[in-house]
């Protein structure tokens, strides 16, 4: 399955990634997820790499590529995705994390980009078909963008039915951003900015969140240890 992450996906920067139309975004967890999934990452015209360690990892890899740190949320390309559509006017569709969460984050995105067209729905479906017919429909609604932050390998499969049902605007998935961003008490940003800038958001998330503690003491190592052993076929 390795050879689905091809050199070139790596986005390296934020005009590659304006460039893009359809990108996900991968952290250690993610990446070993995808991995050991049947999902490929070639329908994906861009990859950001989530994490310093992974972006330190790719760069001793590809020692050609100097790579941005790139993710969905607001310490990266969130901000400019969403001045965007509120600049053009452009309507997007928000599909992931639970329904309430995905209400409270609607309205806090609308409040803070005047101008944007928003809906969306939770991400949990009762079964494949009632997911089926999701995606069809909006498909046939044809918003110019869609963020779904459905986890990892969902998210990226939701991303490449949308694709395969002829879905022509952008697709990009954001992780546990919506939830993040909804469970934010008093403003929108989910890290506090000293914890951005000095690259605590792992310890951060584990303190808010410590259902990821496993993800990052166990799940992260797991994948590095995965990584270095493979690192040879990362380099066709």
């Amino acid at each position: 399955v390795l050879a689905v992450l091809r050199h070139a996906q790596i986005c390296t920067n934020t005009t590659e990634f304006e460039e893009a139309r359809v990108v996900t975004f991968l952290n250690p967890y993610s990446l070993l997820k995808i991995f050991e999934s049947s999902v490929s990452l070639n329908t994906f015209d861009k990859i950001g790499i989530d994490g310093i360690a992974l972006k330190i990892f790719f760069e001793l890899v590809y020692r050609d590529k100097k790579i941005e740190r790139l993710s969905f949320d607001f310490t990266s390309i969130a901000n400019l995705v969403f001045e965007q559509a509120a600049t053009k006017k452009e309507t997007g569709f928000i599909l992931g994390s639970d329904q309430n969460s995905n209400e409270r984050f609607l309205k806090k995105i609308t409040d803070m980009y005047p101008g944007i067209d928003l809906d969306g729905r939770s991400g949990y479906f009762d079964n494949d078909q009632e997911m089926s017919n999701f995606l069809k429909s909006l498909t046939e609604s044809k918003p110019d963008f869609i963020i779904v932050g459905m986890g990892a390998v969902k998210q990226e499969e939701a991303a490449i039915t949308l694709m395969n049902l002829g879905f022509t605007g952008r697709i990009y998935t954001c992780g546990g951003f919506i939830h993040q961003t909804a469970s934010s008490a008093t403003k929108s940003y989910y890290y506090p900015n000293w914890i951005d800038k000095c690259n605590l958001r792992f310890a951060y998330r584990m303190y808010k969140e410590p259902s990821t503690v496993r993800r990052y003491l166990v799940d992260y190592p797991k994948a590095f240890f995965w990584l270095i052993r493979n690192t040879e076929k990362f380099k066709n």
